[in-house]
C-alpha cells in the first residue's frame, strides 16, 4: 500500500498541492499534518506510523516537508523500517529505502549527523581551549604550587591549623582547609 504523507509547518502553507501531488502517485491513503494548528505534533506522527504494515510505502512531496533536520529525516525513516515498511520522496531520488540502496540511505544520514557531531564537538573544544592557545588559563590564577600544597598539607597532617599555614604561605585558611579534603 501506498501511504502519502503531506506534512506543512507553517499556517500560510497549504497541504493541498502536496495532496494532488501525492494522489497522482497512487497514494491508497495520504495523510495530513499541520504542525502550526497541531499542538500534539509528537503524537500525530506516532499515530500515523502506527498505521504502517510491513512491505507499506511512505511516499512524500519532499524531504523537507516531513523533517527539518538530517536526525529528523534518520528518526522518521528508520521508524519506518522497522515497521517493515519503506520511504520514497518524490523531489529527491536518493531518498528512497527500497530495494538494496535502502539500507545505504539510512547509513548515509547515520555518517552525516555523526560528522555533524564530531564538528560541532570540535567546536566547542576549540573554543574551550582558546585561551590556552594564548597562554592565558581561564580561571582566577592558583593560589598555591604544587610544591605548596605538599608542603601545606605535610603540616595539616603533623597538627598545625590551617590559620598559621596560611600566615607562612600567605594565603587564607580557606584554601588551607579546601587541602584537608585531599587528606581524606
Amino acid at each position: 500500500m501506498k501511504i502519502g504523507y503531506a506534512r506543512v509547518s507553517a499556517k500560510w502553507y497549504q497541504s493541498e498541492l502536496q495532496v494532488i501531488e501525492l494522489e497522482n502517485q497512487g497514494c491508497d491513503k495520504i495523510w495530513r499534518e499541520n504542525l502550526s494548528t497541531d499542538e500534539n505534533s509528537e503524537g500525530r506522527l506516532m499515530a500515523f506510523l502506527d498505521q504502517i504494515s510491513p512491505g507499506d510505502t511512505v511516499v512524500a512531496t519532499r524531504v523537507a516537508s516531513v523533517a527539518h533536520s538530517p536526525a529528523e529525516l534518520l528518526f522518521l525513516l528508520e521508524e519506518i523500517q522497522d515497521r517493515g515498511g519503506y520511504f520514497r520522496s518524490l523531489t529527491e531520488p536518493w531518498a528512497d529505502t527500497r530495494g538494496p540502496s535502502g539500507h545505504l540511505v539510512i547509513n548515509t544520514l547515520r555518517g552525516v549527523i555523526d560528522f555533524e557531531l564530531t564538528l560541532a564537538g570540535f567546536k566547542n573544544r576549540d573554543e574551550a581551549d582558546r585561551p590556552h592557545s594564548f597562554g592565558v588559563s581561564p580561571g582566577r590564577p592558583r593560589a598555591l604550587t604544587e610544591r605548596q600544597k605538599y608542603e601545606a598539607m605535610v603540616q595539616l597532617k603533623i597538627g598545625k591549623s590551617a590559620a598559621e599555614i596560611g600566615r607562612m604561605l600567605g594565603v587564607s585558611r580557606s584554601t588551607i582547609s579546601r587541602l584537608k579534603t585531599l587528606l581524606r
